[in-house]
């Protein structure tokens, strides 16, 4: 170490700090203007640079003063362009005593968070010069609680993005810098520390060298470059665990887990899966480029400093509940660290692939089931609510800074970027991200960048995926709008005729390679092909060795589009509760059945009803249902619905308060047809209110369920049908019916009426009942779907259930 550093050191600690308070964060419009604005948006064009390119930094820092830092921050760097008379840095609430350089002192102007610098002499082109900033204060930390300098009597440290600042990038508040994402440079410390503290900061330890009585100057350098948010420093009375990692290169990479002495054995127990990780990383991505994996706990975080992670010690304890957080910063080395975002509009490329790594941490660890269910919940949850959380419809290419860190970025990033490994297939997927990663690491890159190299490197067009998923907002869903099959030479020819619906503003998608499934009579007879569909409507013909029954689109989940599913085989009586699909189903007991429940996250078709305009159907979801049943009481179900303001919402396009009138739960109706072309009309239904019988939560209970679509709806005038009391145990068979349905109830000494309502609510047909046994005669009867239901002595209503009268 210099003896100069060590006598400014000693000299330091006996100067009286002046603090001269910072101006108050400015609004984030006015911090957007005064930053250097991207020259072109909507999704990865390049961005201008700073004229002048930092090369190295080296901070040297004083963490003895308590609340209080002081600072002398010293930087190379070379003009981008020839004739530089100023440039700006950025700082913010830390004062500048002063600017020197070898040939003297330089000007320099604070102004809010830039700092405005003049050098003596122009600087030319091909210069690169040397000059070191003093600067002190009281750090602060960001209006969120997440970024910023934090200081405490036992822990300092820093989190370098800060949530609600603009810009987020946010290394000034610590120490002078081009605070962006594009500018990298190396970095060296020299940090003083006292009271039995020591330093971890980026890269390597060199010295911890004694300064007399329990001071020391921590030395530390790190030769990887990096943006200013990623620098890094933490001061505790704190332990060190090491250890290494086996690494690609042949090399054994050095592990460093920092916490105070009484956490190591929880840091430990809760990091057990570290190394599958790092290998798994490596494996499909490429060598770890640093010079250590390095995690420190601190109270806040976590935050993906190179080499040193920020971790929080709220999440170590000791269990494996948090351990796709462990794998999400270490992911960062790879996507975010060694190559950065050129511009926060773009964080999906740190975040939202950092986020599909931890996904595949989880499927290298516990398999592809384990994968899968952490996809698709997180599907289920973006479709529903992203737009929510992030108050409104993003485009991942073009996120307004309000929202860098939203959920967008994280969850709909990591599932979008698992449709992506689907259109490429996995080993492309895996070979194109390594390249990308050798071609470009160190530096900036945007989303056109990645799309022409992927594009390069797997031979595949990317254009239409990444216009579609990344550099617009809202989401696709495909659906089955008619399907015939006939007998063929080879099998059996399957015509299909799959729409597109957009849920948000998005325009639909083209080229896109859909899973089609097709079951036959015989359950265990599977066919998988997948198709290419794209714009509004889309025609395809497949040859199937076997009569189709019912087909499925992506059912195995490859691509993460606005329809969530589940599919079960039902042997039992127990109660199956999709999250996936919204719905309860509840089993009577019967054969093994096949059965597919899905929620699309779109408007039905409207089509037609059998009682035209008395309904309005929900514009924003309905149920598809299939599987190996045919008669409709083999199951009962619950629809739940939930209209409310909030964000678990999933109706309110459906359930709102129309031209000053009250929104009132009994208006509501469940609508089936059977096939897409079918006519809708009315499935009997029992709503049980959940709250007040106007807040829009509550569910629909049926009795009986028949294949085919579902959809809210709410009359536009009363029908005259009063709901009916849950059903005793009654059993209705055959159903569908042709000539007769037969009605029996455990109770042989029953007494009283059934009646038979239409799609319409009117009483087609009525029966008295004495006994146990009734048969209904249905033969003049038009075919349709109809509600039975029991009136007892007193007349009370009992809702046997749905049948469907087919001749």
């Amino acid at each position: 170490m210099p003896r100069s550093l060590l006598r400014y050191f000693t000299a330091l600690s006996t100067l009286l700090v002046l603090l001269s308070p910072g101006r108050a964060q400015s609004t984030c419009a006015e911090t957007k203007n005064g930053l250097r604005p991207p020259t072109t948006r909507g999704g990865g064009g390049p961005v201008e640079l700073a004229p002048v390119d930092i090369l190295h930094q080296q901070i040297d820092l004083d963490l003895t003063m308590g609340n209080l830092i002081r600072g002398v921050c010293t930087i190379d760097l070379t003009p981008r362009i020839d004739g530089v008379s100023s440039f700006d840095l950025h700082l913010e609430a830390l004062a500048v005593d002063s600017i020197t350089s070898a040939t003297g002192p330089w000007a320099f102007l604070q102004d809010d968070i830039r700092l405005t610098i003049t050098p003596a002499t122009t600087i030319h082109a091909n210069d690169t010069v040397r000059f070191t900033v003093h600067y002190h204060g009281d750090p602060i930390v960001d209006p969120s609680g997440f970024g910023g300098f934090y200081t405490s009597a036992a822990l300092t440290y820093n989190l370098g993005v800060a949530f609600q600042s603009v810009p987020h990038s946010y290394g000034r508040t610590w120490f002078p810098c081009l605070d962006d994402f594009t500018e990298r440079s190396t970095y060296s410390f020299h940090i003083r520390t006292a009271g039995g503290k020591k330093a971890w900061c980026n890269g390597t330890l060199v010295d911890r060298i004694p300064l007399g009585g329990d001071t020391l100057i921590n030395h530390w350098e790190c030769s990887g470059s990096m943006p200013a948010y990623l620098v890094s420093v933490a001061a505790a009375n704190y332990a060190e665990i090491h250890d290494s990692l086996p690494s690609d290169n042949g090399h054994w990479m050095p592990l460093s887990l920092v916490a105070a002495p009484g956490d190591t054995a929880n840091l430990r127990a809760s990091f057990t899966h570290l190394p599958d990780a790092f290998a798994h990383f490596e494996a499909l991505f490429g060598p770890y480029r640093w010079e250590k994996v390095g995690y420190v706990l601190t109270t806040q975080g976590a935050m993906e400093h190179s080499t040193s992670i920020h971790y929080p010690r709220s999440i170590v304890d000791g269990s494996l509940s948090y351990e796709t957080t462990m794998a999400h910063e270490l992911a960062h080395h790879w996507f975010g660290n060694q190559v950065t975002c050129d511009r926060a509009e773009e964080m999906y490329i740190n975040e939202g692939f950092a986020e599909y790594l931890s996904y595949l941490f989880l499927e290298q660890v516990y398999g592809p089931g384990r994968y899968l269910a952490e996809v698709r919940s997180t599907q289920r949850s973006m479709v529903q609510r992203a737009h929510l959380s992030d108050a409104g419809w993003w485009a991942l290419a073009d996120m307004p800074q309000a929202h860098t860190y939203g959920t967008h970025t994280y969850n709909k990033g990591a599932i979008v970027l698992h449709s992506l490994r689907s259109y490429m297939g996995h080993d492309a997927f895996s070979q194109g991200l390594t390249s990308f990663l050798n071609t470009y690491a160190f530096q900036p890159v945007n989303t056109l960048m990645l799309r022409d190299h992927l594009s390069q490197t797997s031979g595949m067009d990317l254009t239409d995926f990444f216009r579609d998923w990344i550099q617009q907002p809202g989401w696709a869903a495909f659906e089955i709008d008619a399907q015939h099959s006939s007998p063929g030479e080879d099998g059996w020819i399957l015509q299909l005729s799959i729409g597109q619906k957009q849920r948000g503003p998005a325009a639909p998608y083209q080229q896109v390679p859909i899973t089609v499934a097709v079951v036959g009579t015989d359950t265990a007879q599977v066919f998988r092909d997948t198709v290419l569909v794209g714009g509004p409507s889309t025609d395809i013909a497949l040859t199937i060795p076997f009569e189709p029954a019912f087909v499925w689109l992506n059912d195995d989940s490859r691509l993460s589009l606005a329809v969530t599913g589940s599919t079960h085989t039902v042997g039992n009586t127990a109660t199956i509760n999709s999250t996936m699909a919204n719905m309860e189903l509840m089993p009577r007991p019967g054969p093994n059945t096949l059965v597919r429940l899905e929620q699309y996250w779109v408007a039905a078709d409207e089509g037609i009803t059998t009682e035209p305009f008395a309904y309005v159907i929900s514009p924003d979801r309905y149920w598809r249902v299939t599987g190996s049943w045919t008669d409709s009481q083999r199951f009962r179900a619950r629809f739940p619905f939930d209209g409310r303001n909030t964000m678990n919402t999933l109706d309110p396009g459906l359930m709102h308060d129309t031209l000053g009138v009250t929104f009132h739960e009994d208006s509501l109706v469940l609508l089936h047809r059977r096939t897409p072309d079918a006519p809708w009309s009315r499935w009997g239904v029992t709503i049980a209110t959940l709250g007040s019988s106007t807040d829009g939560h509550g569910r629909m209970e049926v009795d009986s369920l028949a294949t085919g679509e579902y959809v809210l709806a709410w009359r536009t005038s009363p029908v005259g049908v009063n709901q009916a009391t849950p059903r005793a145990p009654w059993t209705l068979w055959p159903n569908p019916a042709d000539h007769t349905i037969h009605l029996t109830n455990l109770e042989p000494d029953t007494r009283g009426t059934i009646r038979m309502l239409d799609a319409r609510g009117r009483i087609v047909m009525t029966t008295n009942v004495a006994g146990p046994q009734t048969t209904i005669h249905t033969e003049g009867l038009p075919t349709g779907h109809y509600t039975v239901t029991f009136f007892d002595d007193r007349r009370t209503a009992i809702l046997i259930g749905n049948v469907i009268v087919e001749h």
